[in-house]
């Protein structure tokens, strides 16, 4: 399935840049960003599995529902995010 192909590469990713970022760093910083790169992998693979566990049938059916049931809502929803993801990923002309 393609979703699992995908959160298992994003993951190992997570962890490749974790390591990167660790082995490129020297000394007490390395020992810091060591600490917080593990913390940060226990709570990756934490949601990692929390995500597994999700039945997306039902997910999909709730939102389906919500979506009939307030139409005016969803279309603001989509609206504001797809505003704010827009603002987030613009390319600036400044640059």
């Amino acid at each position: 399935m393609a979703t699992s192909e995908t959160k298992e590469g994003a993951a190992s990713l997570v962890d490749e840049k974790i390591d990167a970022a660790r082995d490129s760093l020297g000394g007490r910083v390395k020992e810091k960003v060591s600490d917080v790169a593990d913390g940060v992998k226990a709570r990756a693979a934490e949601l990692r599995d929390k995500f597994r566990e999700v039945e997306w049938n039902d997910v999909t059916d709730k939102a389906t529902q919500y979506v009939k049931n307030n139409p005016g809502k969803s279309v603001a929803i989509a609206l504001g995010v797809g505003f704010a993801l827009g603002l987030l990923l613009r390319r600036r002309g400044d640059d």
